[in-house]
């Protein structure tokens, strides 16, 4: 036994157990047969001695107990007997550490020190002697070098978290960075995972910029229009999606999109051929006064050498309420020919749709205007929807795209949103996490990995949030509770980021499988990882509120025992650009 024998077990309690530590042992460091023994501590480990067997223990809690047997005849007594207090971890079985509990100690088992070749070992994650590591910074402690296995943190649901400043963005970025570095010439990762970052600040550009044959940006701009998100025609086009889109009420308007999607699969493909229809029906048996109305609204989308013609044209029909019908000082409209003769222009014009929420509000602008005829809906109900079609259209047109072509297939994407209205910062990752689940589920998919990752995660997956519709806020939690229960069936896995971990939801933080925590203050936050983490030990978990910029607790189903891990800070040019503001060189004071 290589170590320095300090004390002994009084206690055992399931995988609890208190030993008595010698009182002469109350040193920080010690120097035993050559080699540095750190003393004892919270945090630290010790071994613990069973027959031929070497348990691993770690030290949770501290206490000193009054003496009350002091023997009269011994000149040497101290008053008080130190305790302490372990978790068991392992075991070593031929010099290697291996994590669970198979062995526990009896009652007076011998208590000795650790030495750093063993820390190093407990601090080894390689299931084989092959297993590919990343480092990723030191033990706070020890200052041991720390490396994470892919196998295991990689694919997996992983949570950063931490007050701004902490340095959980250079987290993130180290994970990604190191991951990237290792692979970035491996054709099978080019070929057969995807990793999709969403980032709300436009802090990561930098990424990018090291791995520039293997990544694109996509930078979205609700004011100046740059780069476009595409999506398929088929992704697009879906009752849910654009439900979603515009807040459509469950009842009335989720129906009617329904029919609309419906009807550009199966029928109207051809918008002119829809107008001429409609302008039929409107003018048929069953007509409605806001009908001319709504056939006003889409002026805009004849040829520009038309809009007065198609103006004078709608202006001479005037509605009767008394006979329910319309007129025309040339003839009362009984039929639809006799609207179609006083429409030749309208009636043989042609919609011009730029964007693909421009054919939107054009297709419900028209279906309404059939519905109304047919009675099959009641105008009231469904005009507040094409209100919203016309107020959000605008500035969803310019950041996101449908088209059917293939672009060059790149497995690393970034997607700013930092030039992005608050509107279109929850609307994006929402279409891309469904979008992207949806498709990598799908049969004909060759990706075999995908690896969201949200930045400010709490921005979107928030619960308290009062700006948005009930039934937005439902589904857009709905949505991603499912792919954090169910993606990684599928080869799914999300990263989420966050300095506010209480805002998420719950069963988001609950499902995740491995933690970088930062430095975290506020006690909702801390009383959510209480409850959630179940790898997080009570003396790690106090140590979250007073770790050191850069600085994190690491635990989770890849550890045996949470870390704590100063993190190597990522060069200037490879760094997130998310670092304080330095007002002494600002000012010129320094």
């Amino acid at each position: 036994m290589d170590g320095l024998n300090v004390g002994y077990v009084t206690q055992v309690k399931g995988t609890m157990v208190v030993a008595k530590v010698d009182h002469a042992l109350y040193q920080s460091t010690y120097f035993h047969h050559g080699k540095i023994l750190r003393g004892i501590a919270i945090n630290e480990f010790v071994l613990i001695r069973k027959g031929y067997q070497d348990i691993v223990g770690k030290i949770i809690g501290e206490e000193i107990v009054e003496n009350f047997n002091i023997r009269q005849d011994e000149i040497e007594q101290k008053k008080y007997d130190r305790f302490i207090e372990l978790s068991i971890l392992g075991y070593f079985f031929e010099g290697r550490f291996h994590s669970g509990i198979k062995f526990l100690p009896m009652i007076n088992d011998q208590l000795y020190l650790i030495s750093d070749e063993k820390i190093s070992e407990i601090y080894n994650f390689r299931k084989s002697n092959d297993t590919p590591l990343i480092d990723i910074g030191k033990s706070i402690l020890e200052e041991l070098p720390i490396s994470i296995p892919i196998n295991g943190v990689f694919n997996s649901h992983i949570g950063i978290f931490g007050n701004t400043g902490s340095g959980k963005s250079n987290t993130l970025a180290k994970l990604y960075h190191s991951l990237l570095t290792l692979v970035m010439d491996n054709i099978d990762f080019k070929q057969k995972s995807k990793i999709t970052l969403i980032d709300f600040n436009g802090e990561y550009g930098t990424l990018a910029k090291s791995f520039p044959e293997i990544s694109k940006t996509v930078e979205l701009n609700t004011k100046t229009p740059q780069d476009k998100l595409h999506f398929s025609e088929g992704e697009f086009w879906d009752d849910e999606l654009l439900s979603v889109l515009f807040s459509a009420t469950e009842k009335t308007q989720k129906p009617f999109l329904t029919h609309l999607v419906r009807n550009k699969n199966e029928y109207d493909n051809n918008l002119d051929t829809y107008l001429k229809r409609s302008i039929s029906i409107m003018f048929g048996t069953n007509q409605h006064r806001e009908t001319i109305t709504l056939l006003k609204g889409l002026i805009p989308y004849f040829p520009e050498r038309d809009h007065k013609s198609i103006s004078d044209e709608l202006a001479h029909f005037t509605w009767h309420s008394t006979q329910n019908k319309y007129d025309h000082p040339n003839n009362w409209i009984n039929h639809p020919d006799d609207a179609i003769d006083n429409l030749k222009t309208t009636y043989n014009s042609s919609l011009i749709a730029n964007s693909v929420f421009d054919e939107i509000f054009i297709r419900s602008t028209l279906q309404l205007i059939n519905s109304v005829s047919k009675n099959y809906v009641q105008y009231e109900h469904i005009s507040p929807l094409i209100n919203k079609i016309t107020a959000t259209g605008p500035s969803l047109s310019k950041v996101i795209g449908v088209s059917n072509l293939k672009s060059e297939r790149l497995p690393i994407t970034i997607v700013s949103l930092k030039h992005c209205n608050q509107s279109i910062k929850k609307t994006i990752p929402m279409m891309i996490a469904k979008c992207s689940f949806l498709d990598h589920k799908s049969t004909d998919n060759d990706c075999e990995s995908f690896h969201l990752i949200i930045d400010e995660a709490h921005n979107i997956l928030s619960e308290s949030s009062t700006r948005e519709a009930e039934s937005w806020k439902d589904y857009r939690l709905e949505l991603f509770e499912e792919i954090i229960k169910e993606g990684r069936k599928f080869g799914y896995f999300v990263t989420i980021s966050s300095q506010r971990p209480f805002d998420i939801s719950p069963t988001i933080i609950s499902q995740l499988h491995n933690y970088f925590i930062h430095r975290l203050v506020n006690e909702n936050d801390l009383f959510l990882l209480k409850n959630t983490l179940s790898t997080l030990d009570s003396a790690s978990r106090s140590l979250i509120p007073t770790l050191p910029p850069g600085a994190c607790i690491v635990s989770g189903t890849a550890f045996h025992t949470p870390l704590i891990v100063q993190m190597e800070r990522l060069t200037e040019d490879m760094a997130p650009q998310s670092d304080t503001l330095n007002l002494e060189s600002l000012w010129g004071l320094s």
